[in-house]
């Protein structure tokens, strides 16, 4: 059975499963494996190794698209061996096979045990596959590659954004869909002026190999039509390089927090002269755009708003409201209001500090906590470099105010000592599960 499909949707959906499948057997392995002995190279092996759209089937009358997961796990004995697992277009796992054995048949899911109709369809199914992942991608990156005159290895290169922080590995695309909204009036494309382009996405690629030498940071802006062939932006130029001066304050997705950022790159957007699109490469190496909302002169201050991709999470309603410059025609003076609130509250400012409605303009505290009390654990939490390299402030605070929820009477001596505890158990597992569930978003 077939059914129309957008590729690009089908696409996001094999890299989804990817990531997903992947964050399951590294969380698995993690609680299985002592992390202090030769078994980490295991962590490594056990992954995803491809997935494929087979097409549709009706499963309990509802047409659902089918993936193969392929996975590659190392057995007992060290082998390498390979595992097949089919899942619905919803994430809902159907079966497997297991070909480290002498059988090849796809045992069901609990759930469809007894049902030999569902087993049939699926052995139907041509697992060669009407999209291949692995092959996609490959392509897609010749043609970037290509476009760009460099050759594909060259955009795979991984490499250091500047002398003060290497990344050890790094995205080199980052994918935006062309009709979704930025703000709360304007798409990606109509921001970029490309709405006649036929783009289906825009992609912004990172390579120090760029023929290009206007490009200090080596970032690529390139239209990527139906077919998958690309096309670079030409609508858009770097404004400042590595080390911009110009002051950009960052709302998060959810309008929660307010901060000081310094981002790797800033495009101006030709016939736009407030608008302008970030580039930053993010703590896990994810290239991470945002749209800036800035005035002309230099010297003003700017804010900005994350821009979604596939390793960024949606930004909300009210978020993409602000950028909407007859909607909040006073974001200087509001920053500046909030910052001197700030320095009096010792608190972060969130979008309700600097968004155009006065009755929004409040703190809410919480009742019983003291701020210098929580700061003086943060600083003694954070001197163990463990939980350090791994937790910034932020992360700590809620930790202690968690704790602090639980427990009504604690010692200061015992709190730090609880949550250092916590904390550090989880840190040398953390960076590699943020790095999956940051591409999950």
């Amino acid at each position: 059975m077939e059914r129309d499909f957008d590729m690009e949707k089908v696409i996001d959906k094999m890299r989804s499963l990817k990531d997903k499948r992947d964050l399951e057997i590294l969380q698995k392995d993690l609680d299985n494996i002592d992390l202090n002995s030769n078994n980490r190279e295991k962590i490594l092996d056990n992954k995803v190794l491809n997935v494929k759209y087979l097409g549709v089937i009706n499963l309990e009358n509802e047409e659902k698209g089918i993936y193969l997961v392929i996975e590659q796990k190392v057995r007992e004995d060290g082998a390498l061996a390979q595992v097949e697992r089919y899942y619905t277009e919803d994430g809902e796992f159907l079966g497997g096979n297991n070909n480290s054995d002498q059988y090849d048949f796809i045992l069901l899911n609990e759930k469809y045990m007894n049902n030999k109709d569902i087993l049939e369809k699926l052995q139907s199914l041509d697992k060669e596959g009407i999209l291949d992942l692995n092959k996609i991608e490959q392509e897609r990156m010749e043609e970037v590659a290509k476009e760009l005159e460099i050759t594909d290895k060259e955009l795979e290169k991984m490499s250091e954004i500047d002398s003060e922080k290497e990344i050890e590995k790094i995205s080199t695309k980052s994918e935006i869909y062309t009709n979704q909204k930025v703000t709360d009036k304007e798409t990606m494309a109509s921001i970029l002026n490309v709405q006649d382009k036929g783009y289906k996405k825009i992609a912004i690629i990172y390579s120090d190999k760029m023929k290009d030498d206007g490009n200090t940071t080596r970032f690529s802006f390139v239209g990527i039509k139906e077919d998958g062939t690309a096309e670079k932006i030409d609508t858009i130029e770097q404004a400042y390089g590595k080390n911009p001066n110009k002051e950009i304050n960052s709302v998060n997705r959810d309008g929660s927090k307010v901060g000081q950022e310094q981002v790797n790159s800033i495009y101006r957007i030709k016939g736009r002269e407030e608008t302008q699109i970030a580039v930053d490469i993010g703590a896990m190496g994810t290239i991470e755009p945002s749209l800036v909302r800035t005035p002309a002169q230099d010297n003003e201050e700017a804010i900005s708003i994350p821009i979604e991709t596939y390793n960024i999470r949606p930004t909300t309603r009210e978020t993409r409201e602000l950028m909407n410059e007859q909607r909040n025609p006073r974001v200087k003076e509001e920053i500046q209001r909030a910052k001197a609130h700030q320095k009096l509250r010792c608190e972060d400012i969130s979008l309700k500090d600097i968004d155009d409605n006065p009755n929004n303009n409040t703190h809410k505290h919480i009742e019983g906590i003291d701020e210098m009390y929580i700061r003086s654990c943060v600083k003694e939490i954070l001197k163990n470099e463990t939980i350090a390299s791994v937790y910034g402030k932020d992360d700590v605070r809620k930790q202690i105010i968690e704790e602090m929820k639980n427990k009504e009477y604690i010692s200061k001596e015992e709190l730090v000592e609880e949550v250092s505890n916590k904390m550090e158990e989880t840190a040398e597992k953390e960076p590699m599960i943020q790095e999956h569930e940051k591409r999950l978003g």
